[in-house]
């Protein structure tokens, strides 16, 4: 008997403990998590920029914008009003301006952020998305990397495609042994290389050549 009660006390005991205790994380509170990335400190130590950083449950995928705050914590506002996906904040020298990366239809281009008037411009019109964004000292120049496609090899001249013909996409062909990623499936065969862009705008200068990849500034 004293056996049986000690079990039924036990139980009971342990059954008041499940009642009390917090629901487990589930699936879905991924999408209320939030976290930020990539600080940079404004170069008087007076602000601080980063990524904010999370999910959206409607469209089911991640997004970044940039955000702004005091170094002593006050005055926290998102920097701006673009409702895109945001990567790569970076001072300018004189701390005046805030050069970024925004998404578009054709990719990421290269934006400008103006401080004192809280106005922003594209700077860019690029073949392919922009990175590793870094300002010249004077602050009239950006650099940024950007893939340059390599030319597949030729194996044989495909025949004329009849008109209103529907064909087959042509195979895709690649040297390189990694040549998949997960998440994005097919790697476009080619390296990346830096550039050069005036800060006020205008066209792009390739600085480095090489079948190669230049990933650092």
């Amino acid at each position: 008997m004293k056996i049986l009660l000690t079990l039924f006390l036990l139980f009971a005991y342990n059954i008041s403990i499940a009642q009390n205790l917090k629901p487990p994380f589930s699936q879905l509170d991924v999408f209320e998590l939030e976290w930020a990335s990539d600080p940079q400190i404004s170069p008087d130590g007076q602000s601080i920029i980063y990524l904010r950083n999370g999910m959206d449950i409607m469209e089911d995928k991640r997004f970044r914008r940039i955000w702004m705050i005091n170094s002593d914590g006050a005055n926290h506002r998102k920097l701006t009003p673009q409702d895109k996906n945001e990567s790569l904040p970076r001072w300018s020298p004189d701390g005046k301006k805030i050069a970024y990366t925004s998404s578009s239809d054709h990719g990421s281009e290269i934006f400008i952020y103006w401080l004192e008037t809280g106005q922003h411009a594209r700077i860019s019109q690029l073949d392919r998305s922009p990175g590793n964004i870094t300002w010249s000292p004077d602050g009239k120049w950006l650099a940024f990397s950007m893939k340059v496609p390599e030319e597949p090899p030729f194996l044989a001249k495909s025949p004329k495609k009849p008109n209103g013909a529907n064909w087959a996409e042509a195979p895709r062909v690649t040297t390189r042994m990694k040549h998949e990623a997960d998440g994005s499936g097919f790697i476009e065969p080619g390296c990346y290389h830096y550039f050069v862009i005036p800060s006020e705008g205008g066209s792009p200068r390739q600085i480095t050549s090489g079948n190669f990849q230049h990933q650092s500034l």
